[in-house]
């Protein structure tokens, strides 16, 4: 699958320039006015703007982009004041992101002041996890696997490639590139919908995603992967509690994602588990939230 990509914006890479070029010097082919060649006309007008949609939006655009959505989240959510665990945090994450598809970018975690248990992934390597998703788990092992599943909707750039099928980006490669570089009505579009996209949920399929990228992930840096699965008993759990309704408008069932990891695990033949769960440095910096926060 990640050659048949490789392959697909590899084409894409060259059929672009070759549109262009073959739109500027089209008068040289001997298209006239009748309908057959009106027709052709607007074949190669359709291909040009698909070409130009499927250009890719580069690393530096996409931190741009997250920069503007991560403010959004924090304007709606706030930000704990735990230094010591956003540290922390930074830690865990930094070591999972370069293990990780996407070493070469920084990521940024930060703390929502909000007891509802949820984590969000904003484009660039910008993530935020909730109060109440910190006191939900028990071990570091739990927490790197939260880690790891947004890092992989990070990795694998779910906001970024359903912006990219969006109609905002069929304003040509150009237009677009320039949006980014200055501030104006594009931008604020692209901003909403990353954001939209953000708190609305994104496919199921890309959900799925993440969890496999996430037991992968914590399979290459050692920790124990089954904590992922454990994290999802801790969602049913909570799910039937009825305290993870805004978690719930936005993935599938804890139930079909832990049907689904298995499936995943299987397929990734991963090591065997390390047991490695790191319980008592947890315990640490979980304390010393609870003391900032008090």
């Amino acid at each position: 699958m990640k050659r048949l990509l490789f392959a697909l914006v590899a084409m894409q890479l060259i059929l672009l320039p070759a549109a262009t070029a073959l739109a500027s010097d089209i008068t040289s082919f001997g298209i006239g006015n009748d309908d057959r060649d009106s027709k052709r006309m607007r074949h190669v007008q359709q291909l040009l703007k698909l070409a130009e949609a499927a250009a890719p939006i580069s690393d530096a655009d996409e931190i741009v982009l997250g920069k503007r959505v991560a403010a959004r989240v924090i304007e709606r959510y706030g930000i704990e004041n735990a230094p010591e665990k956003t540290y922390y945090l930074n830690l865990i994450a930094a070591t999972i992101a370069q293990r990780s598809d996407r070493p070469d970018i920084p990521y940024h975690i930060a703390i929502l002041a909000t007891d509802d248990v949820n984590a969000y992934a904003c484009p660039g390597g910008y993530i935020f996890v909730t109060r109440g998703a910190m006191n939900m788990v028990a071990d570091e092992a739990e927490l790197a696997a939260m880690l790891a599943h947004e890092i992989g909707h990070v990795t694998e750039r779910h906001i970024v490639n359903a912006l990219r099928k969006s109609k905002l980006m069929q304003v040509g490669t150009e237009v677009a590139a320039e949006a980014f570089k200055t501030p104006g009505p594009l931008l604020e579009q692209m901003t909403s919908f990353a954001t939209d996209a953000l708190f609305n949920g994104l496919d199921k399929a890309d959900e799925y995603e993440a969890d496999e990228k996430a037991v992968d992930y914590l399979d290459r840096v050692g920790y124990d992967y089954p904590a992922m699965n454990d994290v999802l008993k801790l969602l049913e759990i909570r799910r039937k509690w009825g305290v993870t309704k805004v978690l719930d408008k936005t993935h599938p069932t804890p139930n079909s994602r832990m049907q689904t990891l298995k499936t995943s695990i299987r397929k990734l033949k991963l090591n065997k588990p390390t047991g490695i769960r790191l319980a008592d440095r947890f315990a640490r910096y979980s304390h010393s939230v609870q003391k900032n926060a008090s």
